[in-house]
């Protein structure tokens, strides 16, 4: 027996329907959710959503099922109960909606102002300090020990305009979109 699943934004509810199986990141790592799961609550990091048709086998892989609903989300929560999965996000992006030469122009600014960043970082550590990747910020003491300490979602959340969370955005939209898998392997787990 599938599951239901739902993926909703404040502005529309994206997929409403009955899934094999759900797979997502969450605060914790990447999280499969099949028919019949435990309840759960978490956090969703920024990731590519895999919602599977009924009937789907989840160990053919990411692209087995060209019926497969994808969208890049930004961030959100997720709710498991009674069989039904649902994904509350602020921002999330069907992969038949995003913009391919957007997101690629969005991961090269991004990957340019976090070499910047690097660099202007790089400098300030030379002389004595410890520059946030993006910020323009240079936390001391415990503020800078938290901040080294925070999850991957947790700096999404924080900063938003971060250079490394805006190139893990774009990553996620063109993994959504078909462009290859970048997200596991170019995005770091803080």
């Amino acid at each position: 027996m599938p599951t239901r699943a739902e993926l909703v934004t404040p502005e529309r509810i994206l997929f409403s329907g009955e899934a094999e199986f759900v797979v997502l990141r969450s605060d914790g790592g990447e999280i499969m959710f099949l028919p019949n799961h435990a309840p759960y609550i978490g956090a969703v990091d920024i990731s590519l959503v895999r919602i599977a048709p009924p009937g789907a086998d989840a160990s053919e892989g990411a692209s087995a099922h060209a019926e497969e609903f994808r969208a890049a989300v930004h961030g959100g929560f997720v709710h498991v109960v009674n069989n039904q999965v649902t994904l509350l996000a602020s921002v999330a992006e069907p992969a038949d909606e995003i913009d391919l030469d957007r997101a690629r122009r969005a991961l090269e600014a991004a990957e340019a102002a976090l070499a910047s960043s690097e660099e202007t970082a790089d400098r300030r550590e030379n002389v004595g300090g410890a520059g946030r990747a993006g910020t323009g910020v240079v936390p001391e003491g415990e503020e800078a020990e938290e901040q080294a300490e925070l999850s991957s979602t947790m700096r999404a959340l924080l900063f938003p305009d971060d250079a490394e969370v805006a190139a893990r955005r774009a990553r996620v939209r063109l993994e959504a979109a078909g462009e290859g898998e970048l997200t596991t392997a170019a995005s770091p787990a803080h």
